[in-house]
């Protein structure tokens, strides 16, 4: 708790913090939670008065139409419907004792417009909208260490970006380095630790502690990356200047492009010998900025190697999975996304790939009758929505002729 406030206390994590807790989010707390968060008097009186001091996705549209059309498909954008997370946040209400305290605990990353709404139940239509245009936009900085939400909160009549030299039109405009380059603006959510001092979400550690901070890589190099576009549909622009915008879809590791960028695969050799077949292969993580698969312990990268039938059916199958395990105090392994952030006690095997980091693997297998052909393949599972089977993306396949 805040010192004589009430305040929740909700820290990121980076560098010698990290077994400091950014939530105190463990049942108990999270049972006494009938407070509201810390916040400057812009807040208070926004909660009073049922105001909303951001402007609506739709209207910033207007003028920036590449840009919204690309947010209004990004997961951002549906941080606070997506019915997994809104499946999610009701356990967590069952768990936690009381759907404000978990909707305290969570709706803060999911819809941060909240934070100065006081806008619990998301009636407002800005809710809705989830991590928003105008909520990026006006925050002036984050700090990791400071008690309660992380954001430095501005909203108004400045709007704050990377560009240096703007021609502001209908609104004020602020070039700000926390849009341009740096990765706090995406760790204050993308990194976080359970009451438990378990690191559910480590995104910002894992890149700090690679070799992308050296090569000036943030978050935004490889998750925005620039495309073709207009700033704003008028294109205001100075003349001469490239047309590319931010890519404000935000994909993010469970998109196929940033699994076919990051991840390469190689059949190093083949070695045939009485009736089997002996392989070694060779799975990098040649560009993501973080441990694959990244992000909650949901997501389990899968390295395969069968033998294709003349039926084209694949036999024999040899398996190698990557992934993070969050277990509870019993030592269970988690598989929810709510008993992750509420019971996770302790780390148990992570034998994830780390950035710039290669695994040799080996495999032997019996080559059947009839067997046509030696297949490996790289895929990525993800099972963070409790009512289907786990998504399985093939991220590539490579195939040695066995009957040439």
């Amino acid at each position: 708790m805040g010192s004589g406030t009430g305040a929740i206390r909700l820290r990121s994590l980076s560098g010698a913090s990290a077994r400091r807790t950014r939530g105190r989010l463990n049942v108990a707390f999270l049972v006494l939670i009938s407070i509201t968060l810390p916040g400057a008097s812009t807040e208070r009186s926004a909660a009073q008065s049922g105001a909303a001091p951001y402007e609506a996705a739709e209207g910033c549209g207007e003028c920036h139409a590449a840009i919204h059309q690309a947010w209004s498909a990004s997961p951002h954008a549906q941080s606070a419907t997506n019915p997994v997370y809104l499946e999610s946040l009701d356990r967590a209400a069952e768990v936690a004792g009381g759907k404000a305290a978990a909707r305290r605990a969570c709706v803060w990353c999911h819809a941060p417009t909240t934070l100065v709404t006081n806008d619990l139940d998301l009636n407002q239509p800005i809710s809705q909208e989830g991590i928003t245009c105008d909520f990026c936009h006006t925050v002036k900085d984050v700090d990791l260490e400071k008690d309660g939400h992380p954001f430095l909160l501005e909203p108004g009549g400045v709007k704050r970006g990377p560009f240096e030299y703007a021609e502001p039109v209908a609104h004020e405009t602020a070039f700000s380095s926390l849009h341009r380059y740096s990765p706090l603006l995406c760790a204050s959510c993308h990194e976080f630790t359970n009451g438990n001092g378990v690191p559910i979400l480590s995104t910002y550690t894992e890149w700090k502690e690679g070799p992308y901070p050296a090569r000036g890589v943030p978050c935004q190099g490889c998750h925005m990356a620039l495309v073709p576009g207009r700033v704003t549909a008028g294109g205001t622009e100075k003349e001469g200047s490239a047309r590319v915008v931010n890519l404000h879809r935000l994909v993010g590791g469970s998109s196929r492009g940033q699994l076919d960028t990051g991840l390469d695969l190689v059949l190093k050799s083949v070695r045939r010998s009485a009736g089997r077949v002996e392989l070694t292969v060779e799975v990098a993580n040649v560009a993501a900025g973080h441990a694959v698969p990244g992000g909650l312990s949901t997501k389990t990268l899968v390295l395969s190697a069968g033998v294709e039938s003349g039926d084209e059916t694949l036999q024999h199958i040899r398996s190698r999975r990557y992934r993070r395990e969050i277990e509870d105090a019993d030592g269970r392994v988690l598989k929810t996304v709510p008993d992750l952030f509420l019971k996770g006690a302790s780390v148990g095997l992570d034998n994830r790939i780390r950035p710039r980091e290669s695994r040799t693997e080996r495999f032997n297998l019996p080559i059947p009758a009839g067997a046509r052909a030696i297949v490996v393949r790289l895929e990525y599972e993800d099972a963070s929505d409790p009512r289907i089977a786990p998504v399985v993306i093939r991220i590539t396949e490579v195939r040695e002729q066995l009957d040439k």
